[in-house]
């Protein structure tokens, strides 16, 4: 289940956006462990590049903060109580991120991930591949009431589309195979669900 705000982020906005997370110096991303004590780099599961946006006075965070609050009172109506820092990713040279779920417990507590954003931030036409795909089973995308499956499919790889997800679902970025994509994550936290 996911909320789509098509192309609500600005073109020069979500330049910018890139232009200062790029001054921090990119590291490849690694994994957590079963764990969560640990991570490693799987380049069988995830080739991606980031930084972590932790400046709390960031415009991005409220930005984010706000995509979170609107499809959370439109759509979810879950107990969020924080979200955790922004990610900056780059997909490049066949960067990509296999099947995966983000509802990761937090520090052991009761506290979990319940949704997650992404927000593209590159323009479709300097990139192929590094599409965001949820798993459905196999079946084809439904249309969702006023919004055609075919629409959402081009919404979610257009530049400045926020797409507001469950955490629990399932979803991946297929390989870019042509230039590079640049995004921004980020997840809620909220006390278990019961």
């Amino acid at each position: 289940m996911f909320y789509i705000f098509p192309r609500a982020v600005k073109p020069d906005v979500c330049e910018q956006i890139v232009k200062d997370c790029k001054q921090n110096i990119l590291e490849e991303a690694s994994l957590y462990n079963f764990d969560k004590t640990s991570s490693t780099n799987d380049p069988k599961i995830r080739k991606t590049f980031i930084n972590w946006v932790e400046d709390k006075d960031n415009k991005v965070n409220a930005l984010a903060w706000h995509f979170l609050r609107e499809a959370n009172k439109t759509q979810f109506n879950y107990d969020l109580t924080y979200f955790q820092p922004i990610q900056f990713g780059e997909y490049k040279d066949g960067g990509f991120f296999e099947w995966h779920q983000d509802d990761a417990n937090v520090d052991k507590s009761n506290e979990i991930r319940k949704l997650s954003l992404v927000l593209v931030l590159s323009d479709p036409d300097t990139f192929e591949g590094g599409e965001l795909q949820f798993y459905n089973g196999d079946r084809p995308m439904r249309d969702m009431g006023e919004i055609t499956a075919e629409q959402a499919t081009n919404d979610i790889k257009s530049q400045g589309t926020v797409v507001v997800f469950d955490s629990r679902d399932w979803h991946r970025v297929t390989p870019v195979t042509k230039g590079v994509r640049h995004s921004i994550v980020c997840w809620t936290v909220g006390p278990n669900f019961k």
